[in-house]
């Protein structure tokens, strides 16, 4: 029962990662409706690096070549073989300053509402309305088809401030950064691109926060067992929903979703006054 609890867990975590619809919001509305109890810190880590594996098998030649380029500005810098302003008209290298640009962002202000963030997570209501609020920025994308191919300065702020608002339960962070970089110009594919080669840095951080606080239950037999569980249905469900997600929004259909989290949104509302 235990290891199909933990299947189950890492099919939904999959499927609402990465499809626009809250994968958090879902687990604070299971709890207040159901009873269901939040993961333990092995299965946070678990749903953490197979959602990670997803991205990676879908962006690794992207993240590769991210890599070695900032890799190669960095050695070059430090020969004082070229000066790092002149690389900025550098694709390759230019993304991967937004990417890290945006994660700080990120960070600092997940930091600064950290307990913001946890009262959140009582609250149903919460939930409800952050639902509502991503269903009308999903809508808000209908009929946009912008054609720009890299995020500007001030697109990438804004992108790392919508991935922070996702901490919240309800709020999207697939739904919220895509959505903010098609209205910032970004085209669709190249939204969701940035997007989840954003994500990286942000489950990478999740994950070595829990790690450090679990670290030693890893060794014992039956926790591997749950982890690698866990880590492989995360994994599965989420790259079929990641695939799934692009071709969405590749034909500018992203709003679909709102109609879903329209209810939702309703629902949580209603469940709220109820109790």
């Amino acid at each position: 029962m235990r290891l199909l609890y933990v299947l189950l867990l890492g099919v939904v975590q999959g499927l609402a990662e990465f499809l626009p619809i809250s994968s958090s919001g879902h687990l604070v509305f299971l709890q207040h409706v159901f009873g269901l109890q939040y993961p333990g810190i092995t299965l946070e880590i678990a749903l953490h690096v197979g959602t990670l594996a997803a991205v990676i098998a879908v962006y690794w030649r992207d993240l590769l070549k991210i890599i070695a380029t900032l890799l190669r500005v960095v050695w070059a810098s430090l020969r004082r073989e070229t000066s790092v302003r002149k690389w900025f008209y550098e694709p390759r290298f230019y993304l991967g300053f937004s990417i890290l640009l945006g994660s700080v962002i990120t960070a600092l202000v997940v930091l600064l509402t950290e307990d913001l963030v946890l009262a959140a997570y009582e609250n149903i209501a919460v939930v409800g309305a952050a639902w509502l609020v991503t269903s009308l920025a999903l809508w808000s994308t209908r009929g946009s088809n912008p054609s720009a191919r890299f995020p500007s300065l001030g697109a990438t702020i804004l992108i790392g401030l919508m991935q922070a608002a996702a901490v919240l339960p309800g709020i999207s962070r697939s739904g919220a950064t895509i959505t903010a970089g098609i209205h910032c110009g970004l085209s669709r594919r190249e939204a969701a691109r940035f997007s989840f080669l954003l994500s990286v840095p942000a489950i990478i951080g999740a994950t070595l926060v829990d790690f450090r606080r679990a670290h030693w239950l890893l060794y014992d037999p039956g926790t591997m067992l749950t982890v690698a569980v866990g880590t492989a249905a995360a994994a599965v469900t989420g790259y079929a929903a990641l695939r799934i997600l692009l071709r969405v929004v590749a034909r500018g259909r992203l709003h679909r979703f709102s109609g879903y989290l329209w209810l939702a949104g309703a629902a949580a509302l209603l469940v709220n006054w109820l109790l």
